[in-house]
């Protein structure tokens, strides 16, 4: 239930984007009316890099690739030379280093091997909290704990290629209305750490 809720928020948040990518296309062809409307009803809700950083990257995404989900997330190529041990290790280390707890793993691909004993293409779920900032997130929004906990996917593509997928948290970050400072300074934190956890684990970086 949790994931279809997400994909229909996403879904939403998608059609805005594209709503707002042909409005300012043609306000560029088109001045007057369009672009009242623009600087009138969305910019002033929104925070001000909301366009470049969420739904012009978004929107792009989406027309590219008809993928929804693909417009939502970041992805980092594992290296060849780095083993899924060594990925995880770097990930663990990192996360202690960081202060960030890890909460759980799904080892999906070989949950389904043990129940259809048939060789799965490797896919393994992280997940990771810390638990004052997640309250902190809560008491601002309750949609925040969709959010939570923070998760990395380390998946096999079809051709072989090891990647590590997580959610991009810019939507979260710039999406909407600025966050107050407090709230943007824990949530900027928050995104260094899962990218260094991300980054690292994709190199096998202790």
């Amino acid at each position: 239930m949790g994931g279809i809720i997400s994909l229909v928020k996403w879904v939403l948040i998608v059609i805005g984007a594209i709503a707002v990518y042909y409005g300012v296309s043609l306000q560029m062809k088109y001045d007057g009316v369009t672009g009242k409307v623009i600087s009138e009803m969305v910019s002033p809700k929104l925070h001000p890099d909301s366009m470049s950083k969420v739904y012009m990257p978004m929107t792009n995404t989406l027309l590219d690739t008809g993928d929804i989900t693909m417009a939502s997330i970041v992805r980092v190529k594992v290296a060849d030379d780095v083993s899924n041990s060594d990925v995880e290790e770097a990930m663990e280390s990192i996360a202690t280093a960081e202060g960030i707890r890890s909460v759980g793993m799904l080892p999906l691909s070989e949950m389904v091997e043990l129940q259809t004993g048939e060789k799965q293409r490797f896919l393994k779920i992280y997940q990771y909290c810390s638990p004052r900032t997640a309250m902190t997130m809560v008491d601002h929004s309750d949609a925040f704990s969709a959010y939570l906990p923070c998760r990395l996917a380390l998946i096999e593509d079809k051709e072989g290629q090891r990647w590590l997928y997580t959610l991009d948290m810019n939507a979260m970050i710039y999406g909407g209305a600025p966050l107050p400072d407090y709230l943007l300074e824990k949530a900027l934190e928050v995104k260094r750490v899962i990218t260094a956890i991300q980054d690292g684990g994709a190199e096998g970086d202790f």
